[in-house]
């Protein structure tokens, strides 16, 4: 993409571990570098529809990549801040252009 300021990050969740006397450990939390991105916030309030159920979004993002699920946590980086934190609700992949969208 031409214009892409900010990063995508993605969290991952690790299975489930044991260790050497096979306790339970509680799931590890990681935030994947999923690449660039362009975040751009909903200051209009539209909304989108998803199976008929309309939804209001904050943030609309548009990275190379595949598609991400909904549901999946995903956080936007400005540098070092946090620009946009959120679950995917809904998200779309261009058939012809290389980049998908998510909405936040």
């Amino acid at each position: 993409m031409i214009f892409a300021p900010h990063r995508l990050m993605v969290k991952v969740v690790s299975g489930p571990s044991f260790d050497e006397d096979m306790n339970p450990l509680p799931p590890k939390e990681d935030w994947k570098d999923f690449g660039s991105c362009r975040c751009d916030d909903n200051g209009v309030m539209k909304q989108i529809s998803v199976n008929g159920v309309m939804y209001d979004y904050n943030y609309h993002v548009v990275y190379e990549g595949g598609i991400l699920n909904a549901g999946t946590e995903v956080r936007i980086l400005d540098g070092e801040s946090v620009r946009a934190e959120g679950k995917v609700i809904k998200s779309g992949k261009s058939n012809y252009f290389k980049y998908a969208e998510i909405w936040l």
